[in-house]
């Protein structure tokens, strides 16, 4: 069994809609040209749908969160005071709104806690798909250089090597059982990004892989030992391949952009593509040094391009037909001085400092995130030598918004989610499920020893629930009154686990306050009471037992752990009780074998005819007692359709002249039971009692989701299926389930009861 110590939860995780939301995250931004747009809108509903919670987080970290939160804040102020004063459009604060709203990643990253696999997933998958375009519009001859979807080449090039480059920092993701298969993922996305800039043609690109070699090559080597430093020496051998290979145009594009260097600076040509750039540095200099404080302005660019022409300091070139420096700083310094320079270099550093300092601490999970965070830092300021990434739209919000959910990420992992303190379970279905729900309860109680188990059923299962020494308070659907939300406020929970969906509960949790409300993605009511949601739905099509399935409601508190079916049994805690109507039907002696022949319509039962056969059987064994048992409307059904089985000699008729205290008791101090899968069969199992439960193969009510789970539990079915009987009381299956084969189970029973002891 599982102990604390070997699957205690480390970070909370969200549901898996906040993962879809991650996962979109990177595979939309380059697969989609409004993709980052609309995850971005998301985010910040996200933000204002939970402002409180959010802002907490803020407010809890502040120490770590101000260098960034202010170097993103200050631009948009200082872009609100321009618009102001320079009398501009409102249209002009859209790329610095951008930037302030790309901070609700972090808030929003910490407070959902989503499962970071599924971020390290979407950015390979989009750097692949990223790739796969660029060769479909290079090779198909639609291009000469790839656009992928941003209409742009540089932004294409810059921004798939910087997802590959990003993508080769989470190895340790795919460490992960459930991504062990797709270890090869990271290196393949790694040499993706660099096709996809290849065939982007963009040279300026390539000078951000010196950057990136160095925190690559520094942290990567300490975290991953030669894995990272080999894949990085297979992308510079692929580049090197590709500038040996002259079908690729790399060695040309080369030589050509050395060639026209030497051009402009013996000539002064400023009518290639890399004298088109020198000639606009040169320009945005001469800005710079006639406005070193506020710049021309930042609309002012093309006018001052042009003026500087007009008085004969420029040459007439293709150069003034463009609005921006093609450099980052040089940009920032000709339009907005030293003070717009000053915003820019805090929107590199405050994040750098942020991630660097991450790495030099312990890690408890967070160093791939912020390697790839330095990484994203270097590769923008590379990136920034030869083209204006925070002038152009796309760039600007890819950036602040995989920096900024980085930044959130890292939070996460570090920072455990507060331990519940008073978990409410509920479960006001039927006694079979309530009792494959108190696993659930004891394996909180292992983890979480000083948190007050509540668990709300119906009143009718309130006995079973009691006898539970993990729950330490039993609460019923009766007690809360009609005003369910009051009632779930008194609590005082922190938690709620819907272990079987209810309408208005789920309502009444959300108005009662309770921070986590964790449900189902099968209702759609959970989606909008719930704010943490679970798909029950199990991976490749594994099924799991209805005990198991209750510990998938764990996933959003970090604990990902399902036992073995095995294991069950020791997470039950059922005690034993004692009742007088129960001590009165066990003080006789004999070997006392209870048969429960009804189900209440629950699933398939087996025929009333083998039950009669069974206890006849047993009638021809020494000292056997046969206790037939049941409601008092299943007693009126039996006394109907089986007036043979209670007429036997052998046989006790207990149906109705027991509550459930004093059942629960009687089946604590029986030798056997035999039942279908009803609640009186998985409730002796969780005794530890000897049972046979009889199953049809019939999904879902099959042995795989609902066998009794217990140390001497023996489950009997007919295989293979016979498919969908029309009528269950005639149920083929249940019927091959001969009275001979249980009557076999239960002599073994006996002969152990008989054993002498070793």
């Amino acid at each position: 069994m599982n102990t604390v110590s070997s699957s205690r939860p480390l970070t909370e995780s969200g549901s898996p809609a906040s993962s879809t939301l991650l996962f979109a995250l990177p595979a939309l931004a380059l697969s989609s040209k409004s993709g980052l747009g609309a995850v971005q809108l998301v985010i910040l509903l996200i933000f204002i749908r939970h402002f409180t919670p959010v802002l907490r987080g803020y407010l809890r970290h502040w120490g770590e969160l101000s260098g960034v939160t202010l170097a993103f804040l200050l631009y948009f102020l200082v872009s609100l005071v321009r618009m102001v004063v320079d009398h501009q459009p409102l249209h002009t604060l859209d790329g610095p709104s951008r930037l302030l709203f790309g901070l609700s990643c972090i808030g929003v990253m910490y407070y959902l806690r989503p499962r970071i696999r599924y971020f390290w997933l979407g950015l390979c998958i989009t750097t692949l798909l990223a790739a796969a375009v660029a060769a479909y519009q290079v090779l198909s001859g639609q291009m000469e250089r790839a656009i992928g979807f941003t209409h742009h080449a540089i932004t294409f090039g810059d921004l798939a090597l910087a997802s590959g480059l990003m993508s080769a920092c989470g190895l340790a993701a795919f460490r992960d059982p459930r991504l062990v298969r797709l270890n090869w993922l990271p290196g393949l996305a790694l040499v993706a990004g660099l096709l996809a800039s290849v065939l982007s043609g963009s040279r300026g690109g390539w000078l951000a892989l010196p950057l990136v070699l160095i925190p690559l090559l520094t942290y990567g080597k300490r975290m991953y030992g030669n894995k990272l430093p080999l894949l990085c020496a297979l992308m510079l051998g692929l580049l090197a391949l590709a500038f040996a290979i002259p079908a690729t145009g790399v060695a040309d594009r080369v030589w050509l952009a050395l060639m026209e260097v030497r051009r402009y600076l013996d000539t002064g040509d400023a009518t290639t593509s890399v004298g088109i750039r020198l000639e606009l540095w040169r320009a945005s200099v001469m800005m710079f040094m006639e406005h070193p404080l506020l710049g021309v302005g930042r609309d002012g660019f093309d006018n001052a391009l042009h003026a500087l022409a007009a008085s004969g300091r420029l040459q007439q070139s293709p150069a003034l037909e463009y609005s921006s420096s093609h450099n980052d700083l040089l940009h920032h310094l000709a339009t907005g001085g030293i003070l717009d320079a000053s915003l820019l270099l805090m929107m590199y550093v405050a994040p750098l400092r942020y991630f660097t300092a991450e790495l030099r601490r312990q890690d408890q999970g967070q160093h791939p995130l912020a390697l790839a965070g330095v990484v994203l830092v270097a590769a923008f300021i590379g990136f920034g030598l030869t083209d204006v990434m925070f002038w152009l739209m796309m760039p600007k919000v890819f950036y602040v918004m995989m920096v900024c959910s980085l930044i959130g990420m890292c939070l996460a992992v570090r920072h455990s989610a507060p331990t519940p303190r008073r978990i409410l379970i509920t479960r006001t279905d039927n006694i079979g499920d309530v009792v494959l729900t108190l696993p659930l309860a004891g394996y909180l109680k292992q983890l979480y020893p000083q948190a007050e188990i509540v668990f709300l059923c119906r009143r009718y299962a309130a006995a079973v629930v009691a006898q539970c020494r993990h729950v330490d308070r039993v609460l019923t659907l009766e007690e809360l009154g009609p005003d369910l939300a009051r009632g779930l406020k008194q609590t005082g929970c922190d938690t709620v686990l819907f272990a079987f969906p209810r309408r208005e509960l789920a309502w009444a949790a959300r108005r009662a306050g309770i921070a986590r409300r964790i449900g189902s993605t099968r209702r759609i009511y959970h989606w909008l009471s719930c704010n943490r949601l679970v798909n029950l739905t199990s991976p490749l099509g594994v099924r799991l037992h209805e005990a198991q399935l209750s510990f998938k409601l764990l996933l959003p508190l970090g604990i990902d752990y399902v036992p073995e079916r095995e294991q069950i049994w020791t997470l039950y805690g059922l005690d034993i009780p004692r009742h007088p109507d129960a001590d009165a039907v066990l003080a006789g002696p004999g070997f006392k074998v209870i048969l429960h022949p009804k189900s209440n319509g629950n699933g398939r039962e087996w025929p009333l005819a083998h039950y009669t056969e069974l206890a006849r059987l047993l009638g021809k064994m020494d000292g056997v007692r046969v206790l037939v048992t049941g409601s008092p409307a299943e007693g009126e059904l039996l006394a109907q359709q089986a007036p043979e089985l209670l007429a036997l000699p052998n046989v006790e008729n207990l149906c109705g002249r027991l509550d459930l205290a004093a059942f629960t008791a009687l089946v604590g101090g029986c030798d056997g039971l035999v039942a279908s899968g009803t609640g009186p069969l998985h409730l002796a199992a969780a005794l530890g009692r000897p049972v046979v439960g009889l199953f049809p193969p019939l999904k879902p009510i099959d042995p795989v989701r609902w066998a009794a789970l217990g140390q001497r539990a023996h489950n009997l079915v007919n295989e293979p299926s016979c498919g969908h009987c029309a009528d269950p009381a005639q149920c083929s299956c249940m019927l091959a389930i001969t009275p001979q084969q249980v009557l076999a189970v239960i002599q073994g029973w006996r002969a152990e009861q008989l054993a002498p002891a070793a």
